[in-house]
């Protein structure tokens, strides 16, 4: 619930735009207030009804997994995006934070100030299930890496720095494969010099970079 303000009114007669002297009353209105929360790195978001997010700052996946327990994660969320439990059917759902995290409450009620969002949210998510289908996981990792250099790149002198960082099992559960095929798949292509590291962060080199881009 909002908060509640009273609005003076006085009646008039439909149709003209003359004010008569009907007894003046008060009618209780409630505006929606936004809240900002922030969360902790490795915190788990609550499901809420009738509520989505909106992310200041940050990232967040999303997760499911199968009755067999393997982790799927549909989503990858940053800054200006939407997430939440009411934009998806998938039973179960979590969604975790990777780095602190900074959201927006959105009701109901605004929802539709947020078309783009929603459907860039759901444009995301219809690629990351593409991929996680490829049976080529060599293709489908070279895809993703693609959209996160576009989403999550920084400029480098020596091309572009993917600045969030994923442990190789994180990028495996986005393309339905394992952590040792992503780890393969991740050597093969800085030998053949499409990628080096910086740290704990993949660099993506000036002369490839034009190949990795992808976006949604």
């Amino acid at each position: 619930m909002g908060i509640p303000y009273l609005i003076r009114y006085n009646t008039f007669q439909p149709n003209t735009n003359k004010i008569y002297g009907f007894p003046t009353g008060y009618v209780m209105i409630y505006l929606e207030t936004t809240t900002s929360r922030v969360y902790k790195r490795r915190e788990m978001l609550p499901r809420r009804d009738s509520f989505i997010w909106k992310i200041e700052s940050g990232v967040v996946r999303s997760l499911t997994w199968t009755e067999d327990g393997q982790v799927i994660c549909s989503g990858l969320w940053a800054n200006g995006d939407v997430i939440g439990s009411e934009l998806t059917n998938l039973r179960p759902y979590e969604m975790e934070c990777l780095t602190d995290v900074q959201l927006t409450d959105v009701p109901r009620s605004q929802w539709g100030d947020y078309v783009d969002e929603i459907i860039r949210h759901s444009q995301t998510k219809e690629f990351l299930l593409k991929i996680s289908h490829c049976r080529a996981k060599d293709d489908a990792l070279r895809q993703l890496l693609g959209w996160l250099t576009y989403r999550f790149g920084e400029d480098d002198r020596h091309g572009r720095l993917i600045g969030l960082q994923l442990t190789h099992q994180e990028l495996a559960d986005l393309i339905g494969s394992t952590r040792v095929t992503v780890t393969r798949i991740i050597n093969d292509l800085e030998k053949v010099g499409f990628i080096s590291r910086k740290g704990r962060k993949l660099l993506f080199l000036a002369e490839s970079a034009d190949q990795w881009h992808y976006e949604i």
